[in-house]
């Protein structure tokens, strides 16, 4: 029920925190079969609730153990198919519980559910899929051996965000076709540590067709410089938020694997030409961000008028339960990996115990019966304000368009030297 509950409050906070989600390959989730879901781990806690608000079917999760020593959120984290596992850094007193971890893994596979594993261990923001760790494979070959009738499919799956740290961008997950556990068998009884390397080896090259991955990233200032520019030739609306297309995840994947061959030569010169339009929109007092917004056109500057009453409203509504949450993770989350997860889930906390007070103010009496309706109204106007505010660019359309011509150029001339 608790798990259900938060699905959907969880997914309408993703709706309003990310301008587009896409996946696909979600037909590669059985309801029927035991599955360990293999996932990259680029931001926190992100992945997982994206994961469980947006798969159609029910997961299971291995977390990191000591977040079930608080003794107030134990509960809501077993309520919600969590189980802990310990790493060394927890000492090796913890590390001997892990067997009870083991043992409930293998339960959740015999009754053919889904087990989701980070499969590469631990949380770190780049853009590249990095060694897959070894204990998705030996749960693997356990529940084999535990239960020899078990058809145990492991699914690899690439998440993808565009600006992690950032509201209003976008998350490109896509589900590959699964592994067969059992097509290794035989490897893993005739050795052991090759029958663990080969699984890991085939699951590594599934899951990275579904990440982008930039091998080299020392490349990566050049590659986020381009990949805004690509963006901005297939730009996103809003609503609908959750599109089932990988076509932005693939042009992604291929930009970063022409930025991976660029000659040390190109790259060189590729980075002296971005330097030079940033000093050109330095000159016009902007920043190279301008580049990927929109021109303030008349209308554009009236609706933007129009809307800014609203807003406010919405905005002086909303704005204190925001802060609040911000303060909270700018104090207390020392990792960037996990501060825009941790930042998301305690507004959701703050948002709702607001929506709480107005509704019981409103059945007492104290206040009227559509503040609630309007509160929402104005919340919902102030986020898409927000993000249209961000995306304009307030300088006249000859000279943004001079600057979109020249950074267009430098990403064609980048994808002309590869062909």
């Amino acid at each position: 029920m608790i798990y259900k509950f938060l699905r959907v409050l969880v997914g309408f906070a993703l709706r309003m925190f990310f301008r587009k989600i896409y996946i696909t390959g979600t037909e590669n989730i059985n309801p029927g079969k035991a599955q360990l879901i293999a996932s990259n781990h680029p931001s926190g806690f992100m992945e997982p609730l994206l994961m469980a608000c947006f798969f159609p079917k029910p997961l299971n999760f291995l977390v990191r153990g000591d977040v079930f020593d608080n003794k107030l959120l134990a509960p809501l984290l077993r309520a919600t198919n969590q189980i802990p596992i310990f790493r060394f850094k927890d000492g090796f007193s913890r590390l001997r519980e892990n067997s009870q971890t083991i043992d409930e893994s293998l339960e959740v596979l015999a009754q053919r559910k889904s087990l989701l594993i980070f499969a590469e261990g631990n949380t770190e923001s780049i853009k590249k899929l990095r060694p897959l760790q070894r204990g998705i494979s030996r749960i693997a070959f356990q529940a084999l051996e535990k239960y020899p009738d078990l058809d145990l499919e492991i699914v690899p799956v690439g998440i993808n965000f565009t600006h992690p740290q950032h509201f209003d961008k976008t998350v490109m997950i896509r589900v590959g076709t699964p592994l067969n556990a059992r097509d290794y068998l035989e490897v893993y009884h005739n050795d052991k540590t090759h029958g663990h390397q080969q699984l890991l080896d085939d699951l590594y090259s599934a899951m990275k067709k579904n990440v982008v991955h930039l091998e080299d990233q020392d490349r990566r200032d050049i590659f986020e410089k381009l990949a805004d520019l690509e963006r901005n030739y297939h730009p996103s609306g809003y609503p609908p938020v959750h599109v089932a297309s990988s076509a932005s995840l693939q042009r992604e994947k291929e930009l970063a694997e022409i930025t991976d061959r660029l000659t040390d030569g190109t790259l060189a010169n590729v980075r002296d030409q971005f330097r030079a339009l940033k000093s050109d929109t330095r000159l016009r007092g902007q920043n190279l961000s301008v580049i990927t917004k929109e021109p303030v056109t008349l209308v554009r500057l009236l609706a933007l008028a129009t809307g800014a009453l609203p807003a406010t409203a919405g905005a002086l509504i909303h704005g204190l339960p925001l802060f609040a949450g911000y303060l909270f993770t700018k104090k207390m989350v020392k990792h960037k990996e996990f501060r825009t997860s941790i930042l998301m889930v305690s507004n959701i906390v703050l948002q709702s115990l607001l929506y709480l007070v107005l509704i019981i103010l409103t059945l007492a009496g104290t206040l009227p019966w559509y503040i609630v309706p309007v509160a929402i109204t104005c919340g919902l106007w102030w986020r898409y304000f927000y993000a249209k505010l961000r995306d304009t660019a307030f300088m006249s359309v000859e000279k943004l368009a001079s600057l979109k011509s020249e950074g267009f150029g430098i990403l064609e001339k980048v994808k002309k030297s590869q062909r």
